[in-house]
């Protein structure tokens, strides 16, 4: 299914991104309140993480697979609910681009782990009015690292921190749409990996094809599935394999 009927809850800057690429695609928009009664293909959830909770066991009662991109909410039986009822994608950020980035930031952690005096970090930048922090893709990237550098147990924000604790910064100012940088700090050398958005364009696009690749799926999967059908090729080759 290319083109799915997609359902819509947000209307804030990337709601309405999302419903001005989706074109024709686009059912029906609302922000907070209950979803219409049309029948849609998908709906995808980018209202507030709130609201998440409601907008799950309306798609278990409706059939309907779920997109969420909203952030600052926890649902610790997710997998459980969710099962092989419908299909469920979640991801704290819908761009491809960040998408490449938690996979060099894993390489990146890795790197870090042969030598004790290369520290990781991670530093994120939004606009002052955004209510979570660190954001989502933040903490997306934080646990990058963590899996990828044994020595980093759990991250934090601010200091002192213990030596094994990954730093996280936050900055909420002007208004930035939003920036990630994950970096090494080495005596010699410090080498940083930069994701900046110019607008939410990236995010739309990259939530309708994730609403457009779960058509058929059931179960729960990440930003990094939809994804690795377009990023898995890119690192053949790369340790000289052949093929």
């Amino acid at each position: 299914m290319n083109h799915p009927r997609i359902g819509l809850f947000g209307k804030g800057r990337l709601g309405a991104a999302i419903a001005a690429r989706a074109g024709e695609q686009l059912a029906w928009q609302v922000a907070r309140e209950a979803a219409p009664r049309a029948k849609v293909d998908v709906a995808i959830e980018a209202s507030s993480g709130s609201a998440v909770p409601a907008r799950l066991q309306w798609a278990l009662e409706t059939g309907t697979p779920l997109v969420i991109g909203s952030t600052g909410w926890t649902i610790p039986d997710l997998a459980d609910q969710v099962g092989e009822r419908i299909g469920v994608v979640t991801a704290p950020n819908f761009s491809l681009g960040v998408a490449m980035m938690r996979r060099l930031s894993l390489v990146l952690a890795r790197f870090c782990a042969l030598d004790p005096t290369r520290d990781p970090y991670v530093v994120e930048h939004h606009q002052g009015r955004k209510h979570d922090a660190p954001s989502g893709t933040a903490k997306l990237l934080a646990e990058a690292i963590l899996q990828g550098c044994p020595s980093k147990r759990s991250w934090a924000i601010g200091g002192p921190l213990r030596p094994d604790q990954l730093s996280v910064g936050v900055v909420r100012a002007g208004s930035t749409y939003s920036e990630h940088r994950v970096g090494i700090d080495a005596p010699a050398e410090v080498l940083e990996l930069v994701h900046t958005a110019r607008s939410a364009v990236a995010f739309a696009d990259g939530a309708l094809g994730a609403a457009a690749w779960l058509a058929g799926r059931k179960g729960l999967f990440t930003m990094d599935a939809v994804a690795a059908s377009v990023l898995d090729p890119l690192f053949a080759g790369l340790t000289g394999e052949t093929r």
